[in-house]
């Protein structure tokens, strides 16, 4: 239910002083947890409500923490934790900001406009939208960027950092704001609020912003990324990029260290690294496959031959993954006429394989074994793969599946030589 005392639009101190950290408002509105979350709505904020990507502030109202800001028809609510405690419409409380997570999100949006203007002169692509949360993003319209793109956006906006530009803020009708020439036309009517970086970039903006350009610190540009036919461009500013930067460097010292050699030398010495494992990968390749046709071997001799000279193998494994046993039957396949079953316990699963010189359909074996278990699985003629979930064993699965393999090798009945 929602309480209500003097009802209207919230004003935004933000507007006037993004600086101000703590503030006396009256409460004009209260509601509890059914319509919405427990809420306060002030005469007048210094919270930013969630909007044009940047997230909302947050802090204390009236001792309740405030964790959620959000603007409704031009009325800004505070989300609070407890309903039992809201104060009354009519009362004056106090509001104090989250200043740290107040003031990384004046640098990350300032920082934005920048690097913005920066990829439209060094590139001629366009922002279309903004998101800042945890790494901040700008989606750009351009499907792709030459070697060195990055580098030079980076380069132009950090030095607009360097020169430590006035940002300012004015009030402009539409007419305005056109003539103003921002980066991009304004979507609001009325009166439209621009942010300008002096000299370089005038934008339409209801967020919150440093005083100049140098507050903003460093822009960091980390990756470009396709995304929904544009590109998805990642940086962070300010003390972000400084966390960033340091646990970055803590990495390459930390490798370096690994590897005993000087920072300089690291991507030598993973270069080297990755060769040795390559070479290693292959020679294990190789062993595997040595490995596996020596087993193979070593099934054909006990194995008896069904009619047609064909060779039934059937075999239980014990927890053995199947691409092992692929590349078994393929070399058991490919040393003499078989078919080749083998199925895993404790999971059922059973692979039914034959030689190209076989005319035995694998895959119809392994349906006729499957039918009578509740099994489930398919393949070709040469291969085919399933799991036997009513079975009471991997034998009895791969038992019926020899049996029914017999037949299919054994010559049709009947006839003979005239």
């Amino acid at each position: 239910m929602v309480r209500i005392h003097n009802e209207g639009v919230t004003v935004r101190l933000y507007h006037r002083d993004a600086y101000l950290r703590a503030f006396e408002a009256n409460v004009i509105a209260v509601r509890g947890g059914d319509a919405g979350g427990p809420g306060i709505a002030l005469a007048e904020t210094a919270f930013y409500p969630e909007a044009g990507g940047q997230p909302p502030d947050w802090g204390e109202v009236g001792g309740l923490a405030v964790r959620d800001v959000r603007d409704e028809d031009g009325t800004i609510w505070h989300h609070v934790p407890d309903a039992a405690t809201l104060p009354s419409p009519g009362a004056r409380v106090t509001g104090a900001i989250d200043w740290e997570r107040r003031f990384d999100h004046m640098q990350q949006h300032t920082g934005q406009h920048i690097l913005s203007q920066a990829f439209l002169q060094t590139t001629g692509a366009q922002t279309l939208s903004v998101h800042m949360v945890k790494t901040c993003t700008i989606d750009i319209d351009a499907s792709s960027l030459e070697a060195g793109a990055l580098v030079r956006a980076e380069e132009l906006a950090n030095t607009v950092i360097m020169e430590n530009r006035p940002v300012t803020t004015r009030e402009v009708d539409l007419d305005g704001a056109v003539a103003l020439g921002l980066r991009r036309p304004p979507k609001q009517t009325g009166l439209i609020r621009v942010v300008e970086v002096e000299g370089f970039d005038r934008s339409a903006c209801g967020g919150t912003h440093v005083r100049a350009t140098g507050e903003v610190g460093p822009i960091s540009v980390r990756e470009a990324e396709r995304y929904k036919g544009g590109l998805r461009v990642e940086f962070l500013c300010g003390w972000r990029a400084l966390h960033d930067a340091r646990r970055a460097r803590g990495v390459v010292r930390d490798l370096a260290g690994q590897f005993t050699v000087g920072e300089a030398e690291l991507s030598d010495a993973v270069a080297r690294l990755r060769d040795r494992a390559r070479e290693g990968e292959r020679a294990l390749a190789e062993a595997r496959l040595a490995l596996v046709q020596h087993e193979a071997a070593a099934m054909l001799p006990a194995a008896p031959e069904a009619a047609g000279s064909a060779t039934v193998i059937a075999v239980v494994f014990a927890d053995r993954p199947m691409d092992e046993l692929r590349a078994l039957a393929r070399a058991v396949t490919g040393q003499r006429a078989a078919v080749v079953i083998f199925a895993t316990d404790p999971d059922r699963r059973v692979l039914v394989a034959r030689s190209p010189s076989v005319a035995a359909d694998a895959a119809s074996i392994l349906r006729e074994a499957l039918a009578g278990f509740n099994g489930r699985g398919g393949g070709r003629p040469d291969a085919a793969e399933g799991i036997a979930a009513g079975a009471p064993s991997a034998r009895a699965v791969v038992d019926a599946a020899a049996a029914i393999a017999g037949r299919h090798l054994a010559p049709p009945s009947g006839g003979g030589t005239p």
